[in-house]
């Protein structure tokens, strides 16, 4: 699937349970209607990024035929369950944070002691 136009906002969250799901949530934009399947897809790495940022890709399928061209909001989220963020690359390897890219650029955020706890609705 093609990237989306743009990416806004990147935020993290940890739910309340032992061992924590980290929740990657992003804000966006696509350049028509018709666009369906939005989803944040996650980069699967052989070696562990030397900076410890995950990338993500924030992706959808675009419309076929007709469309109305105008800007309109998106957002995704995905969940990363029972996350050990101090050893999640191997032992001693934590995770720093993630950054999302788009057709136009990547927004970063990364991981520290303001994380969210994420509410279920």
């Amino acid at each position: 699937m093609p990237r989306i136009l743009s990416v806004d906002t990147v935020r993290l969250a940890l739910n309340k349970k032992n061992p924590p799901d980290l929740v990657v949530a992003a804000t966006g934009e696509v350049t028509s209607t018709g666009w369906s399947d939005i989803e944040l897809s996650p980069y699967i790495y052989i070696t562990p990024p030397q900076d410890g940022v995950w990338d993500f890709d924030f992706v959808g399928k675009p419309p076929r035929g007709f469309a109305n061209l105008v800007i309109l909001p998106v957002s995704a989220f995905f969940v990363v369950p029972d996350v050990d963020l101090a050893n999640f690359w191997g032992e001693g390897m934590p995770l720093k944070g993630v950054r999302v890219h788009s057709a136009t650029g990547a927004v970063e955020q990364t991981l520290g002691a303001d994380i969210g706890v994420w509410k279920a609705l």
